[in-house]
């Protein structure tokens, strides 16, 4: 499960085969979590990436792109907000319009900030929080740690709320571990990603396991600990 909607189910399961991680047909990301609000035939102004663009047409709803110009906002049920590096002016202003005119406004989630190799960049949630000050409205967030996403969960899963032979595993309490108690699930917190070893032992909400990486994270639930 990936916070990350830019890209599509295929690129995300091709990005995990290349660590040696058969993820064929097990990947959910936030655009589709989106998507599942979306209702076959709706019209939807997309303010993201390809993978939102994908999800929504895999529901039978029209994708329209934001950035195509001022007419696009019209006749628009839903806006979808998304990570994208093509974020500008124009886009805001179709996405608030659009949604002033009375259609939904729906994020993928609402991180703060995206990691990269060269450090932290601008996130979804700042994109979000742009279009919500323009159009006067409240998304609602459909990725982690929130309900629409925790329904793919247990629709894939076959699980339940308080399943607890399942685990989320990640690196940020406030998605992950939040998360984790939306499904009823452990949570597992690994300390190479955002949070510390120093950090570990305030953070909120509590881990059921703590490893230093994945390695260690599979081990010690393997190993019964």
């Amino acid at each position: 499960m990936t916070n990350f909607s830019g890209m599509t189910k295929v690129a995300a399961e091709a990005k995990l085969a290349g660590f040696g991680i058969d993820a064929t047909d097990r990947v959910i990301t936030s655009a589709m979590a989106a998507a599942s609000l979306v209702s076959a035939g709706e019209r939807v102004l997309v303010c993201a990436g390809e993978g939102v663009f994908e999800a929504v047409r895999s529901r039978g709803a029209e994708a329209l792109d934001a950035g195509d110009g001022v007419g696009v906002y019209r006749d628009i049920d839903v806006v979808i907000v998304g990570y994208h590096r093509t974020f500008d002016y124009d886009r805001l202003s179709s996405a608030a319009r659009a949604v002033r005119g009375g259609a939904r406004l729906i994020a993928t989630n609402t991180d703060p900030t995206y990691p990269t190799r060269s450090g932290l960049l601008a996130g979804n949630g700042a994109l979000v929080a742009a279009v919500e000050t323009a159009s006067k409205a409240e998304a609602v967030v459909a990725g982690k740690p929130h309900g629409p996403v925790a329904d793919l969960v247990h629709a894939h899963l076959g699980s339940s709320q308080g399943d607890l032979s399942h685990i989320v595993v990640g690196d940020l309490p406030v998605t992950d571990g939040l998360l984790a108690l939306e499904l009823g699930f452990r949570f597992g917190l690994v300390l190479s990603g955002v949070t510390s070893a120093d950090d570990a032992p305030t953070v909120e909400p509590r881990p059921d396991v703590v490893a230093a990486d994945l390695a260690a994270m599979v081990d010690q639930v393997l190993g019964g600990s």
